[in-house]
């Protein structure tokens, strides 16, 4: 299927070639070879020239399923750059649609619009985290608004730079979901193609808690149901013990479960280590040397903690979300009872550091939980922990020149 007609391996794809063969159970390989006609076609196109070797040639196949796993093949054997699979989709999908648009000037909109506010978002984002289906959903999600918006302002007798703050007033009031144009209306009153106008924020949602006992129970059925998949009820733990956001979880390694010279296991968090506590430790060890999707081309040598079916990226959070629902847990709530219970239980500066949390963040929670900062003692001001960690943002000047609040 590679030989680009000289009786070789193209060249370009003697990387993908290897990690096809080096497969673990490269039976698996073969069996996809064999049931999906379109990779193999795909795959004999691409040795012998007639597919260029491009993301954008591989995503206007037919079938694009397909076309995006040989992508995500090809980036691992650097047979193609480096692009984020969800901005590749959307870009795909952001095509179709706007090839669809009968207004030239509403086509003309939207696309400065994707290109000056959804892509280099997207792309912001992907410079720092994986994306997930819902970053690009949400991106569509936007244009699409957008769209409906400047078609309704249309029916209007308006167009966009004719925006009236009664045309805003009105879509907020008729339209489901007004706050998915926000986006749109700010972009265009900020680029001028629309006059500055009052834009509604979005409502804010309140999602109670969970209470102390649910969450106690929902930890002991976790630490103690064997017929709960070993992967799912450590992500459970990682959220009710240690308050962690689901996309954080898909982001550790196995680099960052440490186990000390005295047997004591740690999880990197944030900074120094967190402690682990049995049975949980013995638990985390357990998946870190029995991991799932280990044995494809996907992932070959991996360090993710949950490795996902994609290449070179881990689980997606999305699916460890669904798979935290099924069995009873809230999420957003669950991980919100579990900060408050954790900065109730310890200096706040502490927890934040701890689990590599955000210090805005922890001082809402603190608030709420009628927990105050000046718990915490005199720290030492000049201290290599006192860099930020990931997801966190720097220490307010304020508190940093007060005693009671660390440097």
């Amino acid at each position: 299927m590679l030989d680009d007609g000289t009786g070789r391996v193209a060249p370009a794809l003697a990387g993908l070639l290897e990690s096809l063969v080096s497969m673990p159970k490269p039976t698996r390989c073969r069996s996809w070879l064999s049931n999906n006609a379109h990779a193999r076609e795909y795959l004999r196109g691409l040795a012998r020239g007639e597919i260029a070797l491009t993301h954008e040639a591989l995503l206007d196949l037919p079938s694009w399923r397909t076309a995006v796993h040989l992508c995500d093949l090809l980036m691992a054997a650097d047979a193609l750059p480096a692009v984020d699979r969800q901005i590749l989709l959307f870009e795909r999908w952001y095509r179709s649609q706007i090839e669809t648009v009968d207004d030239p000037q509403h086509a003309q909109v939207l696309r400065q619009f994707t290109t000056w506010r959804l892509l280099p978002r997207m792309r912001y984002r992907a410079a720092r985290q994986f994306l997930t289906s819902g970053t690009r959903n949400a991106a569509a999600h936007e244009f699409a608004k957008a769209r409906q918006y400047l078609a309704w302002l249309a029916g209007r007798g308006h167009c966009l730079r004719e925006t009236t703050q009664a045309d805003i007033d009105a879509w907020h009031a008729t339209t489901t979901d007004p706050g998915a144009t926000r986006s749109f209306l700010k972009w265009a009153v900020a680029s001028r193609k629309m006059p500055a106008l009052d834009i509604p924020g979005k409502p804010r949602v309140e999602r109670p808690p969970i209470t102390q006992s649910r969450r106690l129970a929902l930890i002991h059925r976790f630490l103690t149901d064997q017929h709960i998949d070993l992967r799912t009820r450590v992500a459970g733990c990682l959220l009710l013990l240690y308050a962690q956001l689901v996309i954080r979880l898909a982001q550790l390694t196995v680099d960052d479960i440490i186990t000390g010279d005295d047997g004591q296991v740690s999880i990197r968090l944030g900074s120094p280590p967190t402690p682990v506590p049995e049975p949980f430790a013995a638990m985390l060890t357990e998946l870190a040397a029995n991991r799932a999707n280990m044995n494809t081309a996907v992932n070959p040598g991996c360090q993710w903690l949950f490795p996902g079916q994609r290449a070179g990226l881990p689980l997606m959070p999305l699916r460890l979300r669904r798979q935290l629902h099924e069995l009873g847990i809230p999420v957003t709530q669950a991980r919100t009872a579990s900060f408050r219970q954790l900065i109730l239980q310890a200096p706040p500066p502490v927890v934040v550091r701890a689990l590599g949390y955000d210090y805005g963040t922890a001082a809402e929670h603190a608030i709420t939980a009628a927990c105050t900062w000046n718990r915490y003692p005199a720290a030492r001001r000049s201290s290599p922990s006192a860099t930020p960690n990931r997801g966190e943002k720097a220490l307010p000047a304020a508190w940093s020149a007060r005693s009671d609040h660390p440097a």
